[in-house]
């Protein structure tokens, strides 16, 4: 691939999406090393500041590892998957994600997520899952807020990792780290509602019926909804307040 002279006025943009074509389109393995700020500037006719931005833009996302001392630079990296999480955590305090909208797209992970899982669901996977469920139940009958709350996102990672699928288990880590903050901000909204919603889906996923399983969890995250809105609102918290209409 042939680096061009760059006119577009966002420069690091244009610059971050030149890397990304070099790298895909030339085949550049991890670990390669990129050409220096000086070097990249000059071949595309950009200011040093500018590749600089753009060097750090991929690798907040992921792209390259910037390195530093004598052996340092610029490597293609393996990328990371904490950088979607880190990027939709940025969003939601941006206010550019709102409580509304998380939800939304809750509804449609989880759903994907239990049909995957229907697909691939074992005794072993049915074990942990029964275990983190007996053990929010203690949690919550000894008042332990942040063991409970803890115990009740991981179960919807655990759900994600039963798929065996990487990129469902991404997307759930990055969802759920936004439902952490909310959690350690907010404390725990919910009691034993929780467990015997849990128990139901148990129930419906070892019978293999994951529309009736989709069903349970979808009713879940509606009041959950419902009990975060009402929380932030008793806080006053106006960030939470944007986009708080029912999820249909």
């Amino acid at each position: 691939m042939e680096l061009k002279a760059i006119k577009h006025t966002r420069i690091f943009e244009e610059i971050s999406m030149q890397v990304r074509e070099l790298i895909e389109s030339d085949g550049l393995d991890v670990g390669e090393k990129l050409p220096n700020e000086r070097d990249m500037a000059q071949q595309l006719g950009a200011s040093r500041h500018a590749v600089r931005e753009a060097y750090r833009s991929l690798e907040v996302t992921g792209w390259v590892e910037m390195r530093q001392g004598a052996h340092g630079g610029t490597f293609v990296a393996k990328g990371r998957p904490e950088a979607i999480t880190e990027v939709v955590q940025r969003m939601f305090q941006a206010g550019e994600v709102t409580i509304n909208q998380l939800t939304e797209a809750r509804l449609w992970i989880e759903a994907s997520v239990i049909y995957a899982l229907n697909e691939h669901l074992n005794a072993e996977t049915i074990a942990v899952l029964d275990e983190n469920i007996r053990r929010a139940q203690e949690a919550t009958l000894s008042g332990n807020g942040a063991e409970k709350s803890r115990l009740n996102i991981r179960f919807h990672l655990l759900l994600a990792e039963g798929t065996k699928n990487p990129v469902l288990v991404i997307t759930m880590e990055a969802v759920m780290a936004i439902l952490n903050k909310f959690s350690a901000e907010l404390g725990s909204v919910m009691g034993l509602d929780v467990i015997e919603s849990r128990k139901r889906f148990m129930k419906h996923l070892r019978a293999g019926n994951a529309g009736q399983a989709v069903d349970e969890m979808s009713q879940h995250l509606r009041r959950l909804h419902h009990h975060y809105v009402r929380a932030a609102e008793a806080e006053g918290d106006n960030h939470t307040k944007q986009g708080t209409d029912d999820v249909r």
